[in-house]
């Protein structure tokens, strides 16, 4: 039995996608992702279908390279820290936790698809080890979201200044990011200091998410409560962010998450992957306070 189940815990009730209908264009799927967007901000994308060929194991490859990233000593982790948002290692405690009065409790390595396109000579040395790896995995998720993006566009374009796909130009600078997570276990008094991931809404346009432990809770909008998003195997979890509420003007909702554990410390190493896609840095918008600023800011 889950562990959700077991502990009484509420868990979403979110539709499944099948990507393969959305590429063949059939009506009723895109209707049923516009609908997800509009009433959760969330959904899963199932990835065992044609049209996400051999996903599943890059995934599995993936978390192999994390597992032995993320257990190097903590002076070799801190040679890869870039300062950066979108690009290197950042340890834990560096952000507001889950519950108040506490830090956070993950550590990640990120690569911006940018600098992954070009390969650049800034990228990290475990990540240009890598890189045969992890190129073709970003470059399937940013192929995923873009098709999610085009499907959006086509039941809201008269609705829309321009295409949403037109914001993403892949030619241009961009803040779009692969991070990899780890939120390793600890003991009572390491819980005592950090816990979770704070809760927040993504600032970019679609958040891909792998992830095959629980701990992820959106702030149901149907319910006004928290609730687990179930991992589920072979399927990303997706999530609107406030770039594309802000771009579909506020047709699709931007729902608030956050990662905590069952009890009040986590019990086991959990491990997520997650492929921000953002718009182009000069796209500008209007967002929540009625302010006119670019993607680069937000």
């Amino acid at each position: 039995m889950d562990a959700a189940m077991t502990l009484n815990h509420a868990v979403a009730e979110l539709p499944i996608i099948d990507p393969s209908k959305l590429a063949r264009g059939d009506d009723a799927e895109i209707e049923r992702v516009l609908d997800a967007g509009k009433t959760h901000g969330f959904f899963y994308l199932d990835l065992t279908t044609a049209e996400t060929p051999r996903l599943v194991d890059t995934w599995n490859a993936v978390l192999a390279f994390m597992e032995e990233y993320f257990d190097q000593l903590q002076e070799v982790k801190m040679k890869d820290d870039r300062n950066s948002d979108i690009h290197g290692y950042e340890p834990c405690g560096t952000s507001a936790g889950a519950t108040e009065d506490r830090t956070d409790h993950y550590e990640s390595l990120k690569i911006s698809f940018q600098e992954c396109r070009t390969r650049s000579d800034n990228l990290a040395p475990a990540l240009k080890k890598y890189y045969e790896l992890l190129e073709p995995f970003i470059s399937g998720a940013h192929r995923l979201t873009l098709l999610i993006l085009r499907c959006f566009t086509k039941v809201l374009g008269e609705k829309l200044p321009a295409t949403l796909e037109s914001f993403h130009d892949p030619s241009q600078p961009t803040t779009s990011t692969l991070s990899m997570f780890r939120y390793p276990s600890q003991t009572d008094e390491e819980a005592a200091k950090g816990v979770g991931h704070n809760k927040h809404t993504d600032i970019g346009t679609l958040a891909f998410l792998l992830c095959q432990q629980w701990g992820l809770q959106m702030l149901s909008p149907l319910e006004n409560k928290w609730v687990y998003v179930a991992p589920k195997h072979g399927h990303a979890i997706i999530n609107v962010g406030d770039s594309l509420r802000f771009l579909t003007q506020n047709r699709l909702l931007s729902a608030v998450h956050r990662v905590l554990p069952f009890v009040n410390r986590q019990v086991a190493h959990r491990y997520s992957i997650a492929f921000f896609l953002r718009p182009a840095d000069d796209t500008i918008y209007r967002d929540s306070k009625g302010r006119m600023i670019t993607a680069r800011v937000a």
